[in-house]
């Protein structure tokens, strides 16, 4: 009796498995990324007519010179899945000043008192505040859209390419 319930369960298992998958396709800007879903690599995008199992999975999307991409979704049961990434690209930045005494902070987390630093940072908008003798002289939001250089003055950035 409990090997026919064992062979029963697993038999259900396998149904559930084989029928209750759901087709998957992930598109990606740029193209030839790895998508790796909970954990394992299923291959470089365009992913078409893949097969998900409903329920929570995790996909991480990575590409050098590139932001990585992290994505939690709840599959249902009923549903295809189609999924289009777009990555931000990395772009190097140099930030320099020939004043002294400043501590510069870029989005709460970078913080440098060099006067001269290079920071690799993702494609958009990032907020730099400047301190002196622990103060906030200066706070502005800086674009970055490609490689660039910003030469730092008293509460006037210059940005040069």
């Amino acid at each position: 009796m409990v090997r026919n319930y064992k062979w029963f369960l697993g038999s259900l298992l396998l149904l559930v498995n084989l029928f209750g998958q759901v087709k998957l396709s992930v598109k990606t800007i740029p193209k030839k990324v790895n998508i790796i879903l909970d954990g394992i690599n299923i291959g470089k995008s365009p992913i078409i007519n893949d097969r998900i199992t409903p329920g929570i999975h995790k996909f991480e999307i990575a590409k050098s010179g590139f932001a990585p991409i992290t994505y939690d979704i709840l599959v249902n049961p009923s549903q295809a899945v189609h999924l289009d990434f777009f990555m931000n690209p990395i772009y190097q930045v140099k930030f320099k000043t020939q004043e002294k005494g400043l501590v510069f902070e870029l989005n709460g987390e970078h913080l440098w008192d060099d006067p001269f630093i290079r920071l690799d940072l993702e494609a958009g908008d990032h907020f730099l505040r400047v301190f002196k003798l622990n103060e906030i002289i200066d706070e502005q939001t800086i674009h970055v859209d490609e490689p660039k250089k910003f030469n730092y003055y008293l509460k006037k950035l210059i940005s040069e390419k």
